[in-house]
């Protein structure tokens, strides 16, 4: 049936960025060494941007400072195209008001690569089941992705910015000389264990020789001692995969899944990996229909990206454009969005509603190609309407 799309694992057990479109929780929103000492060892950073109001933005990245400087000094892990160290991903001091109007509206840049344009982000969430919007999804650690003016969508990096860092000094500990090792260590740990921090299990310095002590290689160690992180479980699940062993990586494949609740390209991956198997076609469908009930930018970065699912989703065919298969997509969708509508009319309160208006506006550019340059100014009204003044701002800011 249209409608029979499954949500498998579409929740995680600890909240990200995204929830589900459960038709009851739509998620929208996507979020020198001398002085670090001291700036660093606040949570929640002050960024100034370009905007109508002039107003300061709250970006909930802890540690800005660092992770720039470490992003400068070894790029990305998990990138596409910020992956480059040495100097290659560079901070974003100033955004201009034009330069990023086409960016995601829940995005706001915090690094770029020279080399390929491509933008470290972070990910402005709100949930639509906050039945008052309440401060646990407000102050939340904002996921970090990788976006680009232009692009229809993100790559998820890491659930926060202090996973992010400690994975980057690891990495420096096992693939470095010891002295250059040490000097990435050195700066990933200046401030660590002042209290700070809310999760205490990052708020501990790294200590060198870590990943050899475990002695299980550096990305197990990065899964077992650091975080999840959406690349690694997909390099676990295809490595199990070369081996033979299919039941091993679709189970590491379904765990990511549950880690990373919510964002589509979790099940873009499991789909894709279905459909090399024999004899899962119902299941690859089903699973690439997943991300039909997720805000639509979290399937992936780039339109052929969003091509491919809808052809896992069995919306189109082989032979089809890349326009014809993003127009079946988002007949699709819009059946999808009726049905639920119908399910849920009045249900929902005025923050609620209005999230779930602007994921969809967000959506349907995704699905368009529209910029979203042209629909920023449309979510910040309807937010502002709902009263929700600090979206509204955020969402304008590049206008």
């Amino acid at each position: 049936m249209l409608l029979s799309i499954p949500r498998l694992h579409a929740t995680s057990a600890s909240r990200s960025a995204f929830h589900s479109r459960h038709p009851s929780a739509r998620a929208s929103g996507y979020a020198s060494a001398g002085r670090r000492r001291h700036t660093n060892r606040i949570n929640l950073l002050q960024l100034s941007f370009s905007s109508k109001s002039d107003d300061d933005a709250t970006i909930n990245v802890s540690r800005l400072s660092t992770l720039q400087s470490l992003l400068s000094e070894r790029g990305a892990p998990g990138s596409i195209g910020c992956n480059q160290g040495e100097g290659d991903v560079q901070p974003v001091v100033a955004p201009s008001s034009n330069e990023f109007k086409d960016l995601h509206p829940h995005l706001i840049p915090l690094s770029r690569s020279k080399s390929s344009g491509n933008l470290v982000c972070a990910l402005k969430r709100a949930y639509a089941d906050d039945a008052d919007y309440d401060s646990q999804s407000i102050t939340a650690p904002w996921p970090i992705v990788e976006s680009a003016v232009g692009q229809p969508g993100m790559r998820l990096l890491s659930l926060n910015s202090e996973h992010l860092m400690r994975r980057i000094a690891a990495d420096a500990d096992a693939n470095l000389d010891e002295s250059e090792a040490m000097r990435i260590v050195e700066i990933y740990n200046d401030g660590l264990g002042s209290g700070v921090l809310s999760d205490k299990s990052m708020d501990i310095a790294y200590e060198m020789g870590s990943v050899d002590k475990l002695g299980y290689g550096l990305e197990k160690y990065v899964l077992l001692r650091v975080a999840p992180f959406p690349d690694l479980y997909e390099t676990m699940s295809n490595q199990h995969l070369s081996r033979g062993d299919t039941e091993s990586s679709l189970i590491a494949a379904e765990a990511s899944n549950g880690k990373f609740g919510g964002f589509g390209s979790t099940f873009s991956f499991y789909a894709k990996l279905l459909a090399s198997l024999p004899q899962r076609e119902d299941e690859c469908r089903d699973a690439a229909r997943v991300t039909l009930r997720m805000p639509l930018p979290s399937l992936g970065l780039t339109r052929k990206d969003f091509v491919d699912v809808a052809k896992l989703c069995d919306l189109a065919d082989s032979d089809d454009t890349g326009d014809s298969a993003m127009s079946k997509m988002l007949e699709f969708y819009e059946k999808i969005r009726e049905h639920e509508k119908e399910e849920n009319s009045g249900d929902k309160s005025p923050k609620q509603t209005a999230m779930d208006d602007a994921n969809y506006l967000l959506d349907v550019a995704c699905l368009k190609g529209q910029p979203y340059g042209e629909v920023r100014q449309q979510i910040a009204d309807i937010y502002r309407q709902a009263g929700m003044i600090e979206d509204a701002s955020f969402a304008e800011r590049f206008l």
